[in-house]
């Protein structure tokens, strides 16, 4: 089936990675090409002369071997120019992607730069062919070049141009070829493909590809469209289609928000994949003047809003593109599907314009060779509100792509490491469609998470996080113990950090951070004491509680002592004022019992691994296994409760003590001093 889910021959880019080292130290030795972006520009124009000799299309390109020192460039200038001339290589509109006038702009003096060119694309080349031909292709533009070229040739990354690993890509493209796979057997029918910000074209390739394998001719005709405002992003598609051996195709330059080619698609397309740009930020009116129709929600919001985020646009404008019915696979980052504002109203907008079929989170590394650990997910929606509707929302968790990231002389290089449990996501996807589901939440599977949710829990948030399987076994546990009376945690307690006004530390005050929090609840006495931030705190009381809603995967509840003096803590603690009668310490040990832990841990959303918060609403609805009265239960837990509260109070006390004995450890020495 020629799957990227089968050994990805990730050893093949170390000889690439080797031959992409030698050619930036030629560049260095030579002084040539000192834009980066010419650089980039040579290899490309090699790299598609190399591919045409291999279709048989071009003669005359030179042979190189380990004791050649040098390249005729006469010779090289001569297949380029052939290979420029070819079809495959031209625009829609006629023109060559390699400009009016193809020409190297190497000289006759580069003959020793040139052979390293030709050993680098040779070897990429070659090593693309043999991998099709052993039926597991594989994108050296994205995994190879697309990063390494980026990294070394490149000052800067322009346009936001953050390749997707071929991990990611090809679940993506399974889960749709699942959905798609009826439409597809419709011979003589055609299948419209499109990706508004195509890159590399590596979402097109593979697509294309696995389709040609799976189907064959007795398929529906695929339709391809691909469109980047960059003029060499669509060069490198059309060369990157053409290592695919795909030739039928539309890539274009333009704006796909704005006016460009790709608005005689509008609602017509059967699927998008893609990967738009993150965190370019767009004036209301100007979507309003330029985009007009093609991003129907955000062109008519009005004058009052503020900016808006242009994974949000691509968002709107894809579901311009699709047809009733269509599918729409994007990666995304978190706050499309966890944060206020804009993106919750998006959601809202899509909740009665389309379906949401599945979000699967993916790990921080997942774009760690592009430079960045932000938090992503792939978002799956079918549009129109009258498509039948699934039983369930898909939700997983990725935790490992079976790589890591390294740097290696300021190189960020892709290693193998871990193990790729997209795999078991999808193979969990394709179960939930074969069997469906009925009745509560459904665990598909354990590890990695993977959930079949019921529309009528589904959460205004969609974050798959949320619904992970070890937060549904740590519900139902408590759901089938009769001696459990389950209680919301916003049954139990007041949450009154918003009600109060923030105060500045002053002298003779206590101030908590998070940070003064240790395991169990412990404060760090002798820290608080010398606390003095800049930052207004929140006041708080005695027998109050405050659990960290920052990084909640390292636990952090305590019960506020009965410190003399005003006290105030840090903004990022809930901060709970326990219901009447309710003892802080019952309720602090089982904040920090296993179950909550489990559910808090959960329900964490943010940009980042090590940014991560849990929200007030979202702790409101945490589950707290209360034993019910006179239950052995209820017995046991006020025993150990009885003997938490005694330990802990103890232990401040005796670290009060201990403070205090190091605050005063100088008077002995001072009165030796005095004996002499």
């Amino acid at each position: 089936m020629g799957s990227l889910f089968d050994d990805q021959p990730v050893a093949s880019y170390a000889p690439i990675y080797e031959s992409l080292g030698q050619l930036r130290e030629e560049f260095h030795k030579t002084g040539r090409f000192d834009d980066s972006n010419a650089k980039l520009d040579e290899v490309v124009k090699l790299f598609a002369t190399y591919l045409a000799v291999k279709l048989g299309d071009v003669e005359g390109f030179p042979a190189v071997n380990a004791r050649t020192s040098s390249v005729a460039v006469p010779s090289l200038q001569a297949a380029f120019k052939k290979a420029a001339a070819l079809p495959y290589y031209h625009r829609n509109d006629g023109q060559s992607i390699f400009g009016s006038n193809p020409l190297l702009a190497l000289q006759e003096s580069d003959a020793a730069l040139a052979a390293t060119l030709v050993r680098l694309v040779v070897r990429a080349v070659e090593d693309a062919f043999r991998h099709q031909d052993l039926g597991n292709p594989y994108d050296v533009l994205n995994e190879a070049f697309g990063h390494f070229v980026r990294d070394n040739f490149r000052g800067n990354i322009e346009d936001a141009q953050y390749l997707t690993p071929a991990e990611v890509i090809d679940l993506m493209v399974s889960v749709a070829l699942s959905e798609l796979s009826d439409r597809a057997s419709e011979k003589g029918k055609t299948l419209v493909l499109a990706d508004p910000c195509c890159g590399v074209g590596s979402f097109l390739t593979a697509f294309a590809s696995r389709y040609r394998s799976q189907f064959g001719d007795s398929a529906a005709v695929l339709s391809l469209h691909g469109q980047d405002k960059v003029e060499r992003m669509v060069r490198l598609t059309t060369v990157n289609l053409a290592l695919f051996r795909i030739f039928n195709h539309s890539v274009t330059i333009g704006n796909s928000l704005y006016e460009s080619p790709f608005d005689q698609l509008n609602g017509t397309v059967d699927l998008i994949l893609t990967n738009p740009p993150f965190g370019a930020r767009f004036n209301q009116q100007e979507v309003a003047f330029f985009a007009k129709d093609n991003t129907p929600l955000f062109s008519r919001l009005g004058q009052t809003r503020g900016l808006i985020e242009s994974e949000l646009l691509f968002i709107d404008r894809d579901l311009r593109l699709l047809r009733e019915g269509g599918n729409l696979l994007i990666v995304v980052p978190d706050s499309v599907i966890s944060a206020a504002g804009l993106p919750a109203l998006l959601r809202h907008h899509l909740q009665k314009t389309a379906t949401l079929r599945s979000v699967i989170e993916l790990p921080s590394v997942t774009f760690a060779q592009a430079g960045t650990r932000t938090k992503t997910a792939i978002l799956h929606l079918q549009k129109g509100a009258d498509t039948p509707r699934p039983a369930a929302v898909f939700m997983a968790v990725s935790t490992d792509l079976g790589f890591q990231v390294s740097s290696r002389k300021g190189v960020q290089v892709k290693l193998n490491k871990g193990t790729n449990d997209l795999p078991k996501i999808f193979e969990a996807y394709r179960q939930l469609r074969i069997r469906g589901v009925d009745g509560p939440v459904a665990v598909l599977s354990e590890k990695p998470s993977a959930v079949a949710v019921p529309w009528g829990v589904l959460d205004t948030t969609w974050t798959p996080a949320h619904y992970q399987s070890a937060r549904i076994h740590a519900l139902n546990s408590m759901r089938d113990n009769s001696d459990i009376d389950g209680k919301t945690l916003g049954e139990l307690v007041d949450f009154v950090a918003d009600s109060r006004k923030p105060e500045r530390h002053r002298a003779g005050s206590k101030f908590i951070s998070v940070l003064h929090v240790t395991a169990e609840g412990l404060l760090d006495v002798g820290a608080i004491d010398e606390y003095a931030p800049i930052t207004p705190g929140i006041p708080i009381f005695a027998g109050e509680v405050l659990l960290s809603r920052i990084n909640p995967r390292i636990p952090r509840v305590t019960v506020v002592p009965d410190f003399a003096g005003k006290m105030l803590c840090s903004s990022e603690f809930e901060v709970m004022k326990p219901s009447r009668g309710l003892d802080p310490y019952f309720l602090a040990f089982l904040l920090l019992s296993r179950p909550v832990q489990t559910q808090i841990q959960s329900l964490t959303s943010g940009t980042s691994a090590s940014h991560n918060r849990v929200k007030t609403r979202h702790l409101s609805n945490v589950i707290i296994p209360i034993p019910r009265p006179g239950s052995r239960a209820n017995e046991e837990l006020t025993r150990v409760v009885t003997e938490y509260k005694h330990i802990m109070e103890s232990l401040l006390t005796n670290t009060q003590r201990l403070l205090a004995l190091r605050q005063n450890e100088t008077k002995w020495l001072q009165g030796d001093l005095a004996l002499r």
